[in-house]
């Protein structure tokens, strides 16, 4: 069921006020609700070119922050969920935009540039803001920032909802996942079969340790899992060097589909004609066939008559021999008609052989013109079912390219990446469409490590890596145990680390990735890609189609 949040009959004479009064937020008038959306935001700041924005939420601040690769570009009052209507905390993307949306729950209300974030109906909307926690679980945000901030959104934009006010921080992990090398001088290893190395799990004593110079190599895929996971394909495949050969074989892909299209078109349009053609052809034999069959049908009748003379003539005059050999001994006066029923016999069988002649020459002719109907039946069938071939392998050309065409759509956006400490599972998904879901080797968790998001921002100083941050959804408690009953093991303390960046290195340091799967994920990397990490379950009910990840973490 869709859940999406209304404005009460005395939040809207308030909002009213709001906009009577000019209230002014984050530095941004509040504009009138008749104000037309300007597409260039006058009070935001424009993103870097190329960032990805990551939008913050904090519920016991009532703020709402924006960044990019830069830092914080945006900030405003917001007003979440009320008592009963809490907004959920956790990792989100925008599902869905609309300028001019309305409740199809709470009679229509208005929910000026709504940004959905969860399809059970949570969304970042322009609305009242009271002073306090006011809806029923959106974030309701000040009208003018709504619709500048819907301005330099895009669907699958970064949304996490903290509890606390949390921030993005530069982060540098030799477990984060890399891009593929740009070109041809900086791949020299990147088809070797040696795998990257990740966090550290290389004690006998099964203890986990952070030092990142002591990092092991990343464990093979195990089979298993989901009935209907992607996971890694049975047959070897290549996987490009570079960046740039990526794209190459890209386009050779999709000019070779192209090209297999035509050719399949071609193939298509001949088997046509050819069924067509053939169609005809036996239309005709049929027809002859059945002039034929009318033509021996006299030819027939009339070697049945003449059979018929004969067998009379033939009787007739076997009688006659009968009775004159009788009439031989009892009278010397018993007419004499040998010679002309001899005669009579004789024209029968002439006139008979000759209607079986004919007959004959009637029925090679038949059997002639069946033959050819027999050929042209078998023509017909033959090209019919190489059309319905040919018809089969063109849809299945135009499917192939269709999915390539769906495929370069979706590498040119984001890959998203999330490993469930708990459930031991990896999930791979780009342009909210699943890649794969496979197991992971997940070592002994210190205790809790919570929700960790890190976000490629860009290309880094080395175009072959990122520049990373991590924001922390969910930091846990240091009294917290597992689901499970597994009992709190503390991270390790140091004195320069932030409590944030240990949990995520611990989360970090708990996983491997299989070498198919990482070379997949390396391969469709690119800035706007993220890592989410996690020490809870993927929400089944919130991950269906239509979505990047949901991660709820309370």
């Amino acid at each position: 069921m869709r859940r999406l949040c209304k404005q009460s009959g005395t939040g809207k004479l308030r909002y009213v006020a709001a906009i009577a009064m000019g209230f002014a937020v984050a530095g941004v008038p509040f504009a009138s609700a008749n104000d037309k959306p300007d597409r260039t935001p006058a009070a935001l700041n424009v993103p870097a070119a190329d960032s990805p924005l990551i939008i913050v939420v904090s519920l016991k601040g009532q703020r709402v922050r924006v960044y990019d690769v830069s830092g914080e570009i945006a900030s405003s009052r917001i007003s979440s969920g009320r008592p009963g209507f809490a907004t959920p905390t956790g990792v989100f993307s925008i599902l869905e935009k609309n300028v001019h949306h309305r409740s199809n729950i709470y009679s229509g209300a208005k929910m000026p540039y709504m940004e959905r974030i969860t399809w059970s109906g949570i969304a970042l909307h322009a609305g009242v803001l009271p002073g306090f926690r006011a809806s029923h679980g959106c974030i309701r945000l000040p009208y003018n920032f709504s619709r500048q901030l819907y301005g330099l959104t895009k669907i699958g934009d970064r949304v996490i909802v903290a509890s606390d006010d949390v921030q993005p921080v530069a982060f540098s992990s030799p477990k984060l996942f890399k891009p593929l090398p740009l070109d041809d001088a900086t791949s020299m290893n990147v088809g070797a079969v040696e795998p990257a190395r990740v966090a550290i799990n290389d004690q006998t004593d099964g203890a986990i340790t952070y030092d990142a110079r002591k990092l092991p190599l990343l464990v093979g895929f195990s089979p298993g899992g989901s009935p209907f996971a992607t996971a890694v394909p049975h047959a070897p495949q290549r996987h490009p060097a570079t960046r740039v050969e990526a794209a190459q074989m890209m386009r050779d892909k999709l000019a070779s589909l192209k090209a297999a299209l035509n050719i399949a078109d071609a193939a298509q349009s001949a088997a046509k004609a050819k069924a067509a053609q053939t169609a005809k052809d036996f239309a005709a034999a049929r027809d002859r066939l059945r002039s034929a069959r009318r033509a021996a049908t006299p030819l027939r009748v009339a070697v049945r008559a003449a059979e018929k003379k004969q067998s009379d003539a033939i009787r007739a005059f076997e009688k006659y021999m009968r009775t004159a050999m009788s009439a031989e001994t009892n009278s010397s006066k018993f007419p004499d008609r040998e010679p002309e029923l001899e005669k009579a016999l004789l024209d029968r069988t002439r006139e008979a052989d000759a209607a079986r002649i004919a007959a004959a020459k009637g029925e090679l002719s038949f059997a002639d013109v069946q033959a050819q109907y027999w050929i042209a039946e078998s023509a017909r069938d033959a090209a019919a079912n190489a059309a319905r071939d040919a018809q089969t392998d063109l849809a299945s050309t135009q499917r192939a390219l269709a999915d390539a065409n769906k495929e370069m759509r979706l590498r040119s956006k984001p890959i998203s990446v999330l490993v469930s400490l708990q459930a031991e599972r990896i999930y791979v998904r780009q342009g909210f469409e699943p890649v794969l879901e496979a197991p992971i080797n997940v070592a002994p968790l210190p205790g809790p490590v919570g929700t960790h998001v890190f976000t490629a921002m860009r290309y880094g100083n080395d175009p072959d890596t990122f520049d990373w941050r991590l924001v922390s959804a969910r930091i846990p408690s240091a009294s917290e145990t597992f689901p499970d009953g597994t009992r709190n093991r503390k991270v390790p303390e140091t004195d320069e680390m932030p409590l944030n960046v240990r949990l995520a290195n611990a989360a970090l340091g708990a996983f491997t990735i299989p070498d198919a799967i990482l070379a997949t994920i390396t391969e469709r990397a690119r800035p706007g890609s993220s890592l989410i990490v996690s020490d809870t379950k993927l929400p089944r009910s919130e991950n269906g189609a239509g979505t990047e990840f949901i991660v709820l973490t309370k």
